[in-house]
C-alpha cells in the first residue's frame, strides 16, 4: 500500500516561489548568486512534502529529486508568465537600474563594449515572442537542474537521521597454546 502523498502540490508551491523570485524586478537578482532563488524553491518543495508525510513513511532521495525537478519545471512556466506580465506593465525597470550601475564603469570598459552592453540592457524591453520563447526554453533547462540541486540539499537536511552504529568490541587476542603458561 502506497501511503505517500501527492508530489504535485508541494512542487507547485516550490515552483511558485521559483517563478516569483525569478520574475519580480530586483528580486530576480537573487538568482545571480548561483541560482539561489531556484534552489530555494526546490529546497522548500522538499520541506512542504516532508510536512505532508505520515510518520511511518520515510523521505527518499528519489522523492527529493522528483520534487526539485518538478518545482523547477513549474517555476520555468510561472516565471516566464510573470516576467512577461511585469515587462508589459512596468517596462524594463531592472535594465534601467542596471544601466545606471554600468555608467559607473564608463571609463573602465572599452567604448565599443560599453555601447553594446548599454544597447542590450536598455532595449531588452522590446521583447517579442521569439525572446519570450527563448527565455522560456532556457528556463526549462536551467530551473529543473538547479531545482533538483535544491531538492538534494533539502533531502540532506530533512532525511531520516540514522542512529550511529556501534561496532561490537574487538575480541581479545588469541594466545597460541604453546605460549600459555
Amino acid at each position: 500500500m502506497n501511503n505517500r502523498p501527492d508530489k504535485l502540490l508541494p512542487a507547485l508551491y516550490g515552483g511558485i516561489i521559483i517563478g516569483v523570485i525569478s520574475a519580480v524586478p530586483f528580486l530576480n537578482w537573487v538568482n545571480c548568486c548561483c541560482c539561489a532563488g531556484v534552489m530555494l524553491g526546490g529546497f522548500l518543495s522538499v520541506l512542504f512534502y516532508k510536512n505532508d508525510l505520515p510518520p511511518s513513511v520515510v523521505l527518499t532521495n528519489g522523492d527529493a529529486l522528483q520534487l526539485g525537478a518538478l518545482a523547477g519545471l513549474f517555476g520555468a512556466v510561472i516565471g516566464t508568465g510573470v516576467n512577461a506580465l511585469f515587462l508589459s506593465l512596468l517596462g524594463n525597470i531592472s535594465g534601467e537600474s542596471l544601466a545606471e550601475i554600468l555608467h559607473g564603469f564608463e571609463g573602465v570598459i572599452p567604448p565599443e563594449a560599453f555601447d553594446g552592453l548599454e544597447e542590450g540592457i536598455l532595449h531588452a524591453d522590446r521583447i517579442g515572442p521569439i525572446a519570450i520563447l527563448w527565455s522560456f526554453a532556457t528556463s526549462l533547462v536551467i530551473d529543473p537542474l538547479f531545482g533538483l540541486l535544491g531538492g538534494l540539499i533539502g533531502y540532506s537536511v530533512f532525511k531520516p537521521k540514522q542512529p550511529p552504529q556501534v561496532s561490537p568490541p574487538a575480541p581479545p587476542p588469541m594466545i597460541p597454546p604453546s605460549q600459555q603458561s
